[in-house]
């Protein structure tokens, strides 16, 4: 759902593809171990005890904006945090993503041991504290927002490091107008302006600085969406329930690093080489750019470098008596 940036490690398509910007599957696939640990577990605590007030026995009904390959509703389930019936609208710009989240909820689901139908826009799970019947639908959040109208209404909807995608300020007011009152909205792994290679290289603070700065090209704001969004949830008539960072941190370890990990790190370190190539005049530290991508490789596959990228949970809830 957004443009090709280390955050999300975005492939590049053909041109005039109306998903010429997607996620990678295979990356979304060994990320899910890193933000399974970034994710911030006073949050999601929190999160797990406002459910059980929210439906009094009734299907919660969910969404989710830029499902990918469905990774959230797995740790949902798998975590505890979605019991019950409930119904889960699934959404994302490119369709290829959503036939990924298929094949991949079956496998997960036949090796959990878990029950799973499939019908032509969705399928049905049921697992022993479960039962969800999922839908997937193509759409931009933006699209969403337009039709906010035929919407809902949802008691939780979840944004996974995805807000800083789009004009959040914008689509998020009339989304969030479709909860019901005490409903929530999960914003996770919102990125925050702080990007950390190590050990340390001569010029890597330009190099960040450019990448950042191509972020802020492709949307105003975006390099420190974190932030923006907790300025944005005190000041939208919303309650902040809880707020906390989720960094991803991956370091070397005895024997290296995982498959995910090694994974992981290459690929951010081949889009951020990607993004800057393309500044025809760029400044010296930025020049040695090919050596630095080099290096760092070189660094992942002997196990030295660590990493840290600077990141925002919050859990929000709406209540139509606030102003």
């Amino acid at each position: 759902m957004q443009p090709d940036n280390y955050l999300n490690c975005r492939k590049q398509q053909r041109a005039g593809d109306e998903t010429a910007k997607s996620f990678d599957p295979s990356y979304l696939a060994a990320k899910k171990s890193i933000d399974d640990r970034a994710l911030n577990h006073h949050v999601l605590e929190t999160l797990h005890q406002a459910m059980q007030q929210l439906a009094d026995g009734a299907p919660l009904k969910i969404l989710e904006l830029g499902t990918g390959i469905g990774t959230m509703l797995e740790r949902l389930v798998d975590w505890g945090i979605l019991t019950g019936p409930s119904s889960y609208l699934a959404t994302d710009m490119d369709p290829r993503q959503l036939g990924a989240a298929r094949k991949r909820l079956s496998q997960w689901a036949g090796k959990h041991g878990h029950s799973w139908s499939w019908a032509s826009d969705g399928g049905q799970l049921s697992t022993a504290n479960a039962d969800v019947s999922l839908r997937l639908e193509v759409a931009r959040a933006e699209e969403l927002a337009d039709n906010s109208a035929s919407l809902g209404p949802f008691h939780l909807i979840i944004a996974h490091a995805v807000l800083d995608l789009v004009d959040f300020p914008v689509v998020l007011p009339r989304l969030l107008s479709r909860l019901t009152d005490g409903g929530l909205a999960y914003f996770t792994c919102n990125f925050d302006g702080e990007t950390v290679f190590l050990p340390h290289y001569e010029g890597e603070e330009e190099i960040m600085k450019r990448y950042h700065g191509s972020m802020e090209v492709r949307l105003t704001g975006a390099s420190h969406t974190g932030r923006r969004l907790l300025t944005f949830a005190q000041s939208a008539g919303l309650e902040i329930l809880a707020a906390g960072s989720s960094d991803w941190v991956i370091h070397p370890r005895t024997g290296g690093y995982s498959l995910d990990e090694t994974f992981f790190l290459h690929a951010i370190i081949e889009t951020i080489e990607r993004e800057l190539a393309k500044d025809k005049n760029p400044p010296s530290e930025v020049a040695n750019l090919t050596h630095w991508a080099r290096l760092r490789h070189q660094q992942i596959e002997a196990g030295e470098l660590s990493f840290l990228a600077r990141h925002l949970d919050l859990l929000v809830q709406y209540t139509s008596a606030l102003p």
